[in-house]
């Protein structure tokens, strides 16, 4: 799902859920047309997973969609242990992460995909500047202190200027919001879910099947 795509290339969106916590979750997203299935490795998020729990619930997901780990300036020792343990295919990088740091991941796994998450404030064209040769892909999220994980959305015209560059967009997506997105033509090449697919914190397979509908035309 990572690989670039020529300019005018049409594909299908590209659907990341996020913020899985258990087998349940698991067991009702593994026949979807999903993606990517993403997991928070963050004790300060409310949908933080044990490295255990990782491991566990990330060999459940089919090898057909990737498995993404979400992490905030780490080590390169946990993402080691990430690697080397885990099922996990794409790293996911929500901190202050260096270059250096980024090429370091590189180098532990030439295999493994790496996204970007950037909040959508006044710094954003200057960090995918920064980002953008070293990651495979962009998160557009709204800017928090916890990054990210807020429910909310944020002003989406700030996207207009960032066409050349492979992004998808976060930030309280729900069945709504998706259909306006959608006919606003922002170039975002996919969209990250997670409170938009969930009903009192335990992902909801009608509002997953929904989504998957309203953005790939189906429900395989």
């Amino acid at each position: 799902i990572f690989t670039k795509l020529k300019i005018g290339e049409n594909l299908s969106m590209i659907l990341k859920f996020c913020g899985f916590k258990s087998e349940e979750d698991i067991q009702k997203v593994k026949n979807l047309n999903v993606d990517a299935v993403g997991f928070i490795h963050f004790p300060e998020s409310k949908r933080h997973i044990s490295i255990n729990q990782l491991k566990f619930l990330s060999k459940l997901v089919p090898d057909y969609i990737n498995r993404v780990v979400v992490l905030v300036n780490p080590t390169l020792e946990l993402v080691k242990q990430i690697l080397r343990e885990t099922h996990i295919n794409v790293v996911q990088l929500h901190g202050n992460e260096s270059i250096q740091f980024i090429e370091a991941i590189r180098n532990l796994n030439s295999t493994i995909k790496i996204i970007k998450a950037l909040p959508a404030d006044n710094d954003l064209n200057r960090n995918i500047e920064k980002y953008e040769k070293a990651v495979d892909l962009f998160i557009i999220d709204t800017p928090s202190q916890n990054y990210g994980g807020t429910g909310d959305s944020f002003d989406w015209n700030i996207l207009n200027n960032i066409r050349e560059s492979r992004f998808l967009i976060a930030g309280g997506l729900d069945k709504n919001n998706i259909k306006e997105l959608k006919h606003l033509n922002l170039g975002q090449c996919g969209y990250d879910i997670a409170s938009g697919i969930e009903t009192n914190g335990v992902k909801d397979l009608e509002k997953m099947t929904k989504m998957i509908e309203i953005i790939k035309g189906d429900e395989r």
